[in-house]
């Protein structure tokens, strides 16, 4: 049985209206990033505070001998495709005119072409691992965000041997966190209203509740819901109300 009083609606045992909740902000992404290889920083493309996109470079290593190697790489990988075009033009031809050679002519031929084949297939390893090797020299963002620390500096020695991160990346999309007593477990739902305050001074902004989390904090005995952050940067935090439909 339901009876309407002052606004507020009693449903069984349990009184509710507007819900008061408590609320943080996060990011939707948060990464430590540092480098898949060790040494000297050449530069360093990004700053505390700014905005990067995905795929910005962020810190560049010293190079140079990674991209010599890959270009010894390719060379010998071009080298033994002309020799293997070459090699595979003349086999054909002599298998079409094997009346006019002995089989062991034809034979060691195709012996050859197979182990100049053998070797392009190394080669193209070779050059795949030096573009590897190449590639870990650099860090790029794996999301658009921004840049909450850096403790990289051009001319530092990176190692892939522990030490602190060299980024703190935080996505520009953040979520509300929304913390209720969980005495109103049947009440709040996804769709939900939640309009927040902050610093007691009402924002006039309301959002919609995404997600309920069905777990229960057994020592604070509240819920958690999920909702946008609608722009507010990770970390800010107030209170509100959870308008219950």
């Amino acid at each position: 049985m339901k009876y309407a009083l002052l606004g507020i609606t009693l449903t069984g045992s349990i009184l509710f209206g507007d819900i008061y909740a408590t609320f943080d902000t996060q990011a939707y992404r948060e990464a430590q990033l540092g480098m898949n290889a060790s040494g000297i920083v050449q530069s360093v493309g990004a700053r505390e505070g700014d905005r990067v996109k995905k795929g910005s470079l962020l810190v560049s290593l010293e190079h140079s001998e990674e991209e010599l190697s890959l270009k010894m790489a390719k060379a010998d990988l071009d080298a033994l495709d002309k020799e293997c075009a070459f090699l595979n033009d003349q086999y054909a031809r002599y298998e079409k005119s094997a009346q006019v050679f002995d089989k062991n002519t034809l034979q060691k031929l195709k012996s050859e072409l197979d182990a100049k084949l053998a070797g392009r297939e190394r080669a193209r390893l070779a050059v795949a691992l030096s573009t590897q090797k190449l590639s870990k020299m650099s860090l790029y963002a794996p999301f658009a965000g921004s840049i909450a620390q850096k403790n990289i500096e051009v001319g530092d020695y990176v190692s892939t041997m522990g030490g602190s991160p060299l980024f703190k990346l935080v996505s520009d999309q953040s979520r509300l966190l929304i913390h209720f007593d969980s005495k109103y477990a049947g009440s709040v739902k996804s769709g939900d209203t939640f309009c927040l305050s902050i610093d007691g001074k009402n924002t006039g902004k309301c959002t919609r509740i995404t997600k309920i989390y069905p777990t229960v904090d057994p020592k604070t005995r509240q819920m958690t819901a999920e909702a946008d952050g609608m722009g507010l940067r990770s970390g800010t935090f107030g209170d509100g109300q959870i308008r219950s439909h």
